[in-house]
């Protein structure tokens, strides 16, 4: 059976203990609704499937090992289309490869 995954966002959620950017993403998981949030992995902000506000155990979670694997996947997506690889929205630049402008000051 496919898994249906929708993020409908990803946001900042503040920062963790190191200033690391923790992301939050809410979605559907074949219509289930999901809230998975970011840690950091080998220097990496990964998504953990949150369930009553905290990560679960396999044994104690609705959610099997596909269905996390499936729902980070999307998320992580997600998060790389809007944020790129920092913490702010991605903005897109108001010139072209290589377009440079001069910019000067005067003070007195």
């Amino acid at each position: 059976m496919a898994k249906e995954v929708k993020v409908e966002s990803v946001i900042v959620d503040g920062e963790d203990k190191k200033g690391n950017p923790v992301y939050v993403a809410n979605g559907t998981l074949n219509e289930l609704p999901f809230v998975a949030r970011t840690i950091q992995y080998n220097g990496e902000p990964i998504f953990k499937v949150q369930e009553d506000g905290a990560h679960r155990k396999m044994e104690g979670s609705q959610f099997g090992r596909g269905d996390r694997i499936a729902v980070a996947r999307v998320c992580k997506a997600m998060r790389l289309e809007v944020f790129g690889t920092g913490a702010k929205e991605k903005v897109e630049p108001d010139l072209d490869a290589g377009e440079t402008v001069e910019i000067k000051a005067e003070a007195e």
